[in-house]
């Protein structure tokens, strides 16, 4: 599966289809032809608030045989059965009508920031890794996503501050910053400062545009805009406090 995700330029690595897998094996869709697995859709669920859809990919030699929309219709029969009021997902410009055919409204632009380069001898790590925090991330991000953060704290490195957090992870392009949620633009840039002194020569960073303190932040640390997604939503509205999610978790995972 890293195949599908390395030949469409994606970020994920062996250890991101795995942490899916763990999460909801149920979720993992694949179709399969003549002997390889050809297109997928993942769907993790938050109880029975929210569910994300992610990993829609088809190989480009299987493309135009509506595997993508058979698999995201099942990923939404399962969310239907689990009675789940929500569902969302990013969405490129090539996936955008599918989607809409299916319900799928707009909600926001999230976009993803990179940068390269040596990182100035200023910045000094300054948290310590540690848990995050759980509660502070459901009230950002308005659903519980506790077993979310628990595994990717598990395989990256999760930096904490008093009122945040942010999680530095590989990549098989880039070290990818996020999430991060904080109550301050001080104490999200000091995480995000943190994580980019722990290594790496390339980094990417997912925001909200809306969110001008964190365009702020990315751009005083020299990041910049390389592609733009449309975030999405099906069913009820489900909005948390979105003004202290400073890096979203990956276009996978929300």
């Amino acid at each position: 599966m890293t195949a599908l995700s390395g030949a469409a330029g994606w970020n994920q690595i062996a250890a991101d289809w795995m942490l899916l897998l763990r999460l909801h094996p149920d979720g993992c869709l694949g179709i399969e032809c003549d002997g390889n697995v050809v297109a997928t859709a993942t769907l993790i669920c938050h109880g029975d608030r929210l569910a994300w859809l992610g990993m829609v990919l088809t190989n480009p030699a299987y493309r135009n045989r509506g595997f993508a929309h058979r698999l995201v219709e099942s990923a939404l029969r399962i969310a239907e059965a689990k009675k789940i009021r929500s569902v969302k997902l990013d969405a490129t410009d090539q996936g955008r009508s599918l989607y809409e055919s299916l319900g799928f409204r707009k909600e926001r632009i999230i976009e993803r920031w990179s940068r390269t380069g040596v990182i100035p001898p200023s910045l000094n790590p300054r948290n310590p890794v540690g848990t995050p925090d759980f509660e502070l991330d459901r009230e950002a991000f308005g659903a519980d996503r506790t077993q979310v953060l628990e595994l990717l704290a598990a395989d990256g490195l999760p930096f904490v501050a008093e009122d945040g957090f942010a999680m530095l992870r590989p990549g098989a392009r880039a070290s990818y910053i996020g999430p991060c949620v904080a109550r301050s633009p001080e104490s999200a840039q000091s995480l995000i400062e943190t994580c980019l002194s722990a290594g790496g020569h390339e980094w990417y960073w997912d925001l909200f545009p809306s969110n001008h303190h964190a365009m702020k932040i990315a751009e005083d640390l020299n990041f910049k805009t390389e592609r733009a997604l449309v975030r999405m939503v099906r069913g009820a509205d489900m909005r948390g406090s979105e003004s202290m999610i400073y890096a979203g978790g990956g276009f996978e995972l929300g």
